[in-house]
């Protein structure tokens, strides 16, 4: 009998119900498979991971899921961009082996409950204070995705930083058999970073958003001399209608507030940026070390 869920594009088979990632399984000869999780709307940032992946070995599963407990704002979750047939199409085009595309009623169906997870400050602060319940949703959701795919490895965009940090939390007490690979951030030419989000900007809205990376390569200069001067970027910014929520100086993985005082006790640090234009939401960081002289 045919198979309802699974169905073949070229070479990459097309996932949409979670009971038969069990033919996936039963496809690999060694444990190699890769998760790249995603909510779909896919740029050449998500892409990226996939290709990560394979250059690295890996049989590469990519999910598509707009998971609407990450969305604090319904308004958000309703504008958030949904295009499933070019994404399987870039999919397809960039070598990816499956796609995993389930409905709602399968990821949330009960069999999988949810979990509690201690997150800390990351729970508090900046996305978190700002988007409250979102890394809880992140969570859940995630938790479910590696019971049903069984993955050996997954890949994250380290765009979405602190995600990145939830992640790893999630892994270290959840799946510890699980390897994580973080991938830096893709730009445009311009140096925006890639984002499903972008797709909403105008044109010249793009041109004024690359701004973002402008100010934290300039701030990057400055905290690495211990000096952060937010409000003078954040004016910047305004010039070129950004609002910012936050702009902030952290130390990883915990996204704690870094200063003068104390910055040289952390090593690996990270700007982080909040804000909105024409309406959208967008966020970037850079990620760095300071060098103890």
């Amino acid at each position: 009998m045919k198979n309802l869920y699974l169905q073949s594009i070229s070479l990459m088979k097309v996932v949409t119900h979670s009971e038969d990632l069990d033919s996936i399984q039963t496809m690999l000869h060694s444990n190699t498979l890769a998760l790249v999780p995603t909510m779909g709307a896919l740029h050449d940032g998500h892409l990226q991971l996939a290709q990560t992946a394979k250059e690295l070995g890996y049989y590469v599963l990519v999910s598509i899921f707009v998971n609407p407990r990450q969305f604090n704002n319904p308004s958000d979750l309703d504008k958030y961009p949904r295009t499933i047939d070019a994404d399987k199409k870039k999919l397809e085009a960039a070598g990816v082996d499956a796609v995993f595309i389930p409905q709602l009623e399968d990821v949330y169906s009960g069999e999988i409950s949810d979990i509690t997870l201690d997150l800390g400050e990351l729970d508090t602060v900046l996305e978190g204070h700002f988007r409250p319940g979102h890394f809880d949703g992140v969570v859940q959701v995630l938790y479910r995705f590696f019971q049903k795919v069984k993955p050996q490895a997954v890949f994250f965009g380290e765009k979405d930083l602190q995600q990145c940090m939830v992640v790893k939390k999630l892994l270290n007490q959840y799946f510890a058999n699980i390897q994580y690979f973080q991938v830096p951030t893709v730009r445009e030419s311009s140096g925006l970073a890639m984002s499903s989000r972008n797709q909403r900007l105008t044109d010249f809205g793009k041109q004024q958003a690359s701004e973002i990376y402008k100010v934290l390569l300039m701030l990057k200069q400055q905290c690495q001399l211990g000096v952060f001067q937010p409000d003078t970027m954040i004016n910047l910014l305004k010039q070129f209608t950004i609002e910012t929520e936050y702009l902030a100086w952290v130390s990883l993985p915990d996204m704690v507030p870094v200063n003068a005082n104390n910055y040289k006790e952390h090593n690996q640090q990270a700007l982080v940026f909040a804000g909105y234009l024409e309406g959208v939401r967008l966020i970037d960081n850079l990620v760095f070390e300071v060098v103890n002289s």
